[in-house]
């Protein structure tokens, strides 16, 4: 039940940052090609991007260390019955991945049903009660509506920030002892 907790947590985390890296990268990404009212904005999105990236190398770090710290048993375990340090290593990994990846997919999910509630809305309010067109376009969903093309950006931006965090859990958990299965916990 920890494990799974663990997950949904991490996995909102992971979510809610990419979201907010690729709006970010996004808004960056406007600013260069469309001139900006005021000079300084992009060196505010600049430094917006660098303190979410060490948001991330932060979240990264501690995930991993919860990983690392709540699975020693299960490593010490796997150990004892043969793995080796390469098998530990891919199986940490890929946890660790398929956290990211499920968050871009759950992301990915929101962002097409996102796309069809702006879509009907939009159609919804372009009308009047006695079908005249009206121009509207509610600009507040358009908020809410992530470009693919950015979420990967952000995707391999959390990829890269994750690093630190993912050696550290290397290092934890490969310094794990077999006979840390065979002791009884204190």
């Amino acid at each position: 039940m920890r494990t799974r907790r663990r997950f949904i947590v991490f996995l909102v985390a992971y979510a809610i940052l990419l979201t907010w890296i690729a709006f970010i990268i996004r808004q960056y990404y406007l600013t260069l090609f469309i001139p900006p009212i005021n000079p300084g904005i992009l060196g505010y999105y600049t430094v917006i991007i660098g303190w979410t990236l060490v948001a991330g190398t932060i979240m990264g770090i501690i995930f991993s260390w919860l990983l690392a710290h709540g699975r020693k048993d299960d490593i010490a375990t796997l150990k004892c019955v043969g793995w080796s340090n390469h098998d530990i290593r891919q199986l940490v990994l890929g946890e660790v991945v398929y956290i990211t990846i499920a968050a871009v997919v759950a992301i990915g999910i929101l962002g097409i049903l996102a796309t069809g509630i702006y879509a009907s809305v939009a159609i919804m309010l372009s009308f009047d009660p006695l079908g005249n067109p009206v121009i509207f376009i509610p600009d507040a969903l358009r908020l809410i509506l992530i470009n693919p093309f950015f979420m990967l950006i952000a995707f391999g931006a959390i990829m890269l920030v994750q690093l630190p965090g993912i050696l550290i859990l290397l290092w934890r958990t490969l310094r794990i002892s077999p006979m840390r299965a065979l002791t009884r916990p204190e």
